[in-house]
This record gives structure tokens, C-alpha cells and sequence, in this order.
């Protein structure tokens, strides 16, 4: 009989955060379902709480349309690939971890009466996809998310929404008191693309500001996964690279981060910090008519006010990051500006336990399966 088999889950995550947040729910659902088998695919973290992967997550960390348009032959091959997994080892659930633009298409494919569909960390469709949460509502039968206002958004569309609160806030202590003397904080990205873009960008502005203060260090995070020839400019350039982003951030003084969930790791540490992206032309463009919110950092967003400055693609230039660096070093009252904002953000998100939390309501929803 199926209940004398190990229960399965097929679990996917395609970038570094969604690695870490799925291995932590992993950890936390083994506590309810002991026999748990895990299989899907991630990163480094998630093979480290038993994931049996079907890919790399090397090869899934790819964004923007004419990026992902050039890997669109590996992209239906692993979708190929899951869909035939999936119906041979029946999972008793399916839970994508953000990394909407797959697991959206694979959700689409093997929601049944039979495999519940528990989306961890949603799309954030209110930000670029309105148009594509009919397409969601149907591929889902839970969704939990990180943003209190969530909730409400998703339930326009007949999307049942769970509040479990952001599982960024289950490592912090108390805002990290920052010194001067303190190194500045680059974090160019971990997708091959972003690196081959900002890597330069930033390269060039530390030697602007190492021009004016040769005292000045800098740090760079290197997300897993990133072959360390990637950054070999920035550390030739004097930069430290090293491996535990979260000590990073909490020792800097200031930081400039590429556009994306390392942002808001930064905003709940306390650093302050301005933010970068740069993409392909064409992608820009794309991207740009789809977007429907005034700015791209998270921080932004949810104050929905303008305090962290973002260089977005032309404006993202050497010159321009190296004059934000340096009013973020010296600038006492801007730098005071971002610390309340961030304090804002640190009580807007302060429920705790939302890897406990998920775990236990994908706990009742797959026990349910079980019988």
C-alpha cells in the first residue's frame, strides 16, 4: 500500500535564497514527518537537509526574457524531466520556493486532486505579474507568503494566502552597531549574468573611491555556487571575498547591493545601503513594460516611499555607485534616514517562525493526503 511507503515531497528552489529558505522549512518539516523523503531541485543547502536534486543549481540561476530565451531548450528538458519524476515517485505535495517563471509552468502541469500544490515565498506578482495571477490562482492550492499585505492582494484573485511571516527575520538578533571603521559592503549578484555586468561596474568604482581614501575597505559576499574567477576583478582590486554574507553585512559600514532579496537581508541588519541593477538592453525594455511599481528595491516598496537610491541600468555607472558610497560613508543624516526606515521595515515583518509555521500547515495539508 502507498502509506507504507516513505512519504515524498518534491520541493524545487532556482536561486541562493530560496536555497536557504527551503533547506530551513526542510529542517523544520522533518520535525513533524520524520520519513519525510525529499526530492526536486536546489542548491547546496537543501542537498544538505536531503534533497535528491535533479539539477544544479548553477545551471536554474538565470534571469531576464533574452537569458532565459537562450536556455529555453534546458528549461523544457528539466521541466520534461520533473513532470515524469513526479509521476512515478507521487508526492504526497509539490512546494516551489519563489522562482516563479519555472515553477509556475511545472505547478500548471501536475496540480491534481491528488498532489496539492504549497507555493513557499510568492511570485511577487503585485511588483511585475497582475496579468499572471489568473495562471497562479489555477496552479495553486495554498500559497504562503512573507508580506502581511500579501494576503489581501492575492485573495483579489481567489488565491487562498497564509501570512507565515519572512524567514529572513529567523536569524537576527538586535541591529548591529556599525563602525566607521568598517569595510564598504559590494554584493554584484550570483547569476552568471549579473556577475559579467556589475563585476566591472563595481571593480571601477572602488578604484574611484580608493582614489580619494586609500583606507577604505571592501567586501564582497560570494554566494554559493559562484566560481570565485567571477569575482576575481573585484578582489584583485584590493576587495576581501568571503563566504558568510550575513557576517558581511553586519560588519560593513555601508554597502551597495544589487537590486533583489539581498536587499532586504540588508535593510533587517541595519545596513545602510544603495542599490544596482544592470540587465541586457533588450530584457531592460521588457522588463520596464511590465513592471507596474515606482522602484525595484523591496525597502521601497514596502515603505512605498523612495529612500534607498537605486542606479538602474545607464544610471548604474562607476562614477555614480562611488558617489553614493561616499555620502553613504560620511553623510550622518542620511545615514540616520535609512536606519529609521529600516527599523519600519524590522516591525512591519517582525512575525517570527516562518519556516515552523509553513512546516506545520504543509504538515496538516499532506496528513490530510495521507489518510
Amino acid at each position: 500500500m502507498r502509506n507504507e511507503l516513505p512519504p515524498r515531497i518534491f520541493i524545487t528552489a532556482g536561486e541562493p535564497s530560496g536555497d536557504a529558505h527551503a533547506a530551513r522549512l526542510m529542517r523544520q518539516l522533518r520535525l513533524h514527518i520524520p520519513d519525510v523523503v525529499f526530492e526536486g531541485f536546489g542548491g547546496p543547502a537543501m542537498e544538505l537537509e536531503g534533497l535528491h536534486s535533479l539539477a544544479s543549481i548553477r545551471d536554474l540561476a538565470v534571469t531576464g526574457f533574452v537569458e532565459v530565451a537562450k536556455r529555453y531548450r534546458y528549461f523544457t528538458n528539466l521541466l520534461e524531466t520533473c513532470q515524469r519524476h513526479i509521476e512515478r515517485s507521487k508526492p504526497l505535495a509539490f512546494i516551489p520556493v519563489d522562482y516563479p517563471g519555472f515553477n509556475l509552468r511545472l505547478a500548471r502541469r501536475v496540480r491534481s486532486p491528488r498532489l496539492p500544490v504549497i507555493w513557499y515565498i510568492a511570485p511577487q506578482l503585485w511588483a511585475w505579474g497582475k496579468r499572471r495571477a489568473p495562471a497562479l490562482a489555477a496552479a495553486v492550492d495554498r500559497l504562503l507568503v512573507v508580506f502581511p499585505f500579501e494576503v489581501e492582494f492575492f485573495s483579489r484573485f481567489g488565491i487562498r494566502a497564509e501570512y507565515v511571516g519572512h524567514p529572513l527575520m529567523e536569524a537576527l538578533g538586535p541591529p548591529t552597531v556599525r563602525r566607521p571603521s568598517g569595510p564598504i559592503l559590494l554584493m554584484p549578484g550570483s547569476r552568471s549574468q549579473e556577475l559579467q555586468r556589475h563585476v566591472p561596474i563595481l571593480t571601477a568604482a572602488m578604484e574611484r573611491v580608493r582614489a580619494s581614501d586609500s583606507n577604505i575597505a571592501f567586501v564582497v559576499p560570494r554566494a554559493a555556487g559562484v566560481a570565485p574567477s567571477a569575482l576575481q576583478p573585484l578582489a584583485d582590486a584590493g576587495a576581501a571575498i568571503v563566504d558568510n554574507a550575513a557576517e558581511a553585512i553586519d560588519g560593513a559600514w555601508a554597502g551597495m547591493i544589487k537590486a533583489g532579496t539581498s536587499t532586504l537581508e540588508a535593510t533587517l541588519r541595519g545596513l545602510p545601503y544603495g542599490s544596482f541593477y544592470r540587465t541586457s538592453f533588450l530584457s531592460y525594455h521588457l522588463s520596464k513594460a511590465l513592471i507596474d511599481v515606482p522602484s525595484i528595491t523591496l525597502m521601497n516598496l514596502l515603505l512605498q516611499r523612495n529612500v534607498v537610491h537605486e542606479y538602474i541600468q545607464s544610471d548604474a555607472t562607476p562614477e555614480a555607485i562611488a558617489r553614493e558610497i561616499a555620502d553613504l560613508s560620511t553623510n550622518l543624516d542620511r545615514r540616520q534616514e535609512l536606519t529609521d526606515a529600516m527599523l519600519e521595515i524590522r516591525h512591519m515583518l517582525s512575525s517570527h517562525g516562518a519556516s515552523q509555521r509553513a512546516a506545520e500547515i504543509i504538515r496538516d495539508m499532506v496528513q490530510r493526503k495521507r489518510g
